[in-house]
């Protein structure tokens, strides 16, 4: 499978995945009809599911649920090696490492939002060949597969993103092996209050590639 053949799944994935905006709402008609040319059933299938939904309720709605799920809880936020790093020395050296796989394939860094940030890889998964996105996402699958069983639990229509995002990477060669972890029983401060903490000690990200613009 070529870049081609993964890139458009992992944009739209991305854009419905960021925090959403007037801009986000507007384009909703847009990207149905995009979602409707997806080949794979599956990932059309829970794409569509997720934009039939928030396409009945408003902008406001959508914000609220989006900062009750990904701001506020430890098991459903967006920054990929939360789940499994708590300690911040730790967490600080795996970002490191995704700040040098960004640059080692030649994309720019900046400091608008942590490395590990879920949107922020699968746009740059939808800008370079199919093995360079598998590499980078084979190693946070137990991280996207946990995401999407605690919105199971939570009963969060945010689930049908997840379905179509571990779907199209097993389409795309990712073997989906996932290991049981004994969660945590207690969370001592909100994600949120940590998400602040790290961005003060660690603010990289990619936003366009050398030479050029993401799409």
């Amino acid at each position: 499978m070529n870049q081609g053949e993964t890139s458009n799944e992992y944009q739209m994935i991305a854009f419905l995945l960021q925090y959403p905006d007037q801009q986000t709402f507007d384009a909703l008609p847009e990207l149905q009809e995009e979602v409707q040319l997806i080949e794979d059933n599956a990932v059309r299938k829970n794409l569509q599911q997720f934009i039939d939904r928030i396409s009945n309720q408003s902008l406001d709605e959508w914000i609220d649920d989006y900062i009750a799920y990904f701001d506020f809880e430890k098991t459903t936020n967006l920054y990929v090696t939360y789940l499994k790093l708590g300690e911040q020395r730790e967490r600080g050296l795996e970002l490191l490492k995704l700040k040098n796989f960004y640059e080692a394939a030649g994309f720019d860094v900046t400091n608008k939002e942590l490395p590990d940030y879920l949107p922020l890889m699968l746009e740059f998964c939808a800008n370079v060949p199919t093995e360079k996105s598998n590499e980078l996402l084979e190693m946070h699958v137990q991280a996207i597969y946990e995401i999407k069983e605690s919105l199971i639990k939570s009963e969060s229509w945010y689930v049908s993103i997840f379905k179509a995002l571990l779907a199209h990477m097993e389409k795309s060669g990712i073997l989906i092996v996932i290991e049981e972890v004994k969660k945590d029983a207690e969370v001592v401060y909100s994600y949120a209050e940590e998400r602040e903490m790290m961005k003060n000690r660690i603010s990289w990200n990619i936003r366009q590639p050398k030479g050029g613009e993401m799409r």
